[in-house]
């Protein structure tokens, strides 16, 4: 094993460590994978009431929202405000908490209902 490791860094280096760096990439998006799915797979990590530090991103994987609804409970792109806490964009915006939270349930009875 390590012979045939020596030999490919002998004469390719560069390809052997662009497989390197691929398999790392590979493995730390997997690793994430795994962890936000356990995470938000727990019943205690969703539907949480709102709180300031979190961001759109977490109330979306949270209320299971998708981009569409998550963009009519904000008011704005999320994709542009992804890792803005909820307490600086909702001051932005005049909205409180009871706001959105009342924003979320709304949305949260419409899909229950279809």
């Amino acid at each position: 094993m390590l012979n045939r490791l020596n030999l490919l860094w002998q004469n390719h280096k560069l390809l052997l460590l662009a497989f390197i760096l691929a398999a790392a990439a590979t493995l730390m998006f997997a690793v994430r994978l795994v962890v936000v799915t356990l995470y938000f797979s727990n019943p205690t990590h969703q539907n949480q009431p709102l709180e300031g530090w979190m961001t759109p991103r977490y109330l979306a994987y949270s209320y299971d929202l998708t981009a569409d609804e998550l963009e009519q409970v904000l008011g704005i792109d999320p994709s542009s405000v992804s890792r803005i806490h909820l307490k600086n964009l909702l001051k932005d915006q005049g909205i409180t908490l009871q706001e959105l939270q009342s924003r979320l349930d709304t949305i949260k009875t419409r899909k229950a209902a279809e």
